[in-house]
């Protein structure tokens, strides 16, 4: 009874609660109906192996190797090699097909976004799946990335609010005459756990929020000496490959993925704008490197990843330490594996969960 009193006089009283929760469902119902009908352009891309040697060459100067890079892994390689796209490398394909003047102050495009007040955007999680018979085969053959807003979520009190919306992409080869509505028909389900004809499948929750007030971002500024609290991490590890991200690898990762948002490449605009105390590592890239570490270390299992699931829980910093684990859950056949990703403490930042298929 006291915790519905204390929630209660926090939103000042019964009847300031019943305004923000009406309020709040008058936003959410709002923003649902206009973003879930939003229908957005299909990304189209060609698969050639030049952005995920790219992006390979990137993660492999940051990730160990127990091999150095020879010449022929330094060469591009051809069209013809039968090479499958990594997991993961999906992300520096289908770039947003926006014109440099409809980009946002903070460097994002609009096409997810809910607009004023709701000006700042992280990146909270997702998960990707990975269909077992529909590999994407690096050949130069056309592609096509079908964006969808499934649901929009408002949470917090008013004037607080936070704007969740939340975006599935479907991946697959398409033909270079192959009609838009053919495409999406084809591609694209009404019911989400309906594979289809996908490759891979990717769902996205980005936040929206308000931009800081002159107050909160002094308080921020206030405390970027000071050590947050934070998420004990799990226990025992199988692997943990200890890194430092570089602004180098937040600028060549921000390059790949055609994003300019300033968070990963503006330092004042971070700290005076945003309120971090240094630039963010990009929500994709952990999820990269988490698919990249645990992909390397499934080797001696003679599995393959087919899904992950995550959350990015605390913020990542350029030239900090962090720490990439990964430990089998008691399952058979070490079918299901927790990753995660812990911050220069040792405190929880990205929690993700991987199911596995054997090779």
């Amino acid at each position: 009874m006291n915790g519905v009193i204390a929630r209660c006089s926090y939103f000042g009283g019964r009847a300031g609660l019943a305004a923000t929760l009406r309020t709040n469902s008058s936003i959410s119902e709002g923003l649902r109906r206009e973003l879930t009908l939003r229908r957005l352009p299909l990304a189209f891309d060609y698969l050639h192996p030049q952005p995920s040697h790219l992006l390979d060459l990137t993660l492999r100067g940051v990730l160990p190797d127990p091999q150095p890079l020879s010449e022929d892994d330094v060469a591009l390689p051809s069209v013809n090699s039968n090479r499958f796209l990594p997991a993961g490398h999906h992300l520096v394909y289908f770039p947003p097909q926006v014109a440099l003047s409809q980009l946002l102050p903070d460097g994002t495009d609009a096409l997810h976004s809910p607009g004023e007040p709701f000006g700042r955007r992280l990146w909270a999680g997702g998960k990707v799946r990975f269909p077992a018979a529909s590999e994407l085969v690096l050949d130069g053959s056309r592609a096509v990335c079908i964006e969808t807003i499934r649901d929009v979520i408002v949470k917090g009190r008013q004037g607080e609010e936070k704007v969740v919306v939340k975006i599935e992409r479907r991946v697959a080869t398409v033909q270079e005459d192959e009609k838009e509505s053919s495409i999406r028909e084809r591609i694209w389900k009404e019911d989400e756990d309906n594979v289809g004809q996908s490759s891979i499948i990717e769902n996205r929750d980005l936040v929206f929020m308000r931009k800081k007030t002159r107050e909160q971002l002094d308080h921020d500024r206030a405390k970027f000496e000071e050590e947050p609290r934070f998420i004990t991490s799990p226990a025992d590890p199988e692997f943990r490959h200890k890194i430092k991200p570089s602004r180098a690898l937040l600028f060549r990762f921000s390059a790949l993925t055609f994003n300019a948002h300033a968070i990963h490449l503006d330092e004042a605009y971070t700290r005076n704008v945003e309120g971090f105390r240094s630039l963010l590592v990009h929500g994709p890239l952990t999820l990269a490197l988490l698919l990249t570490a645990l992909h390397a270390h499934l080797i001696k299992y003679n599995r393959n990843i087919r899904e992950i699931e995550y959350k990015n829980l605390a913020p990542l910093y350029a030239e900090e330490s962090l720490s990439i684990c990964g430990k089998p859950k008691t399952s058979k056949y070490n079918a299901a594996w927790d990753v995660w990703i812990e911050n220069k403490n040792g405190g929880l930042a990205v929690r993700g969960v991987v199911q596995t298929d054997p090779l």
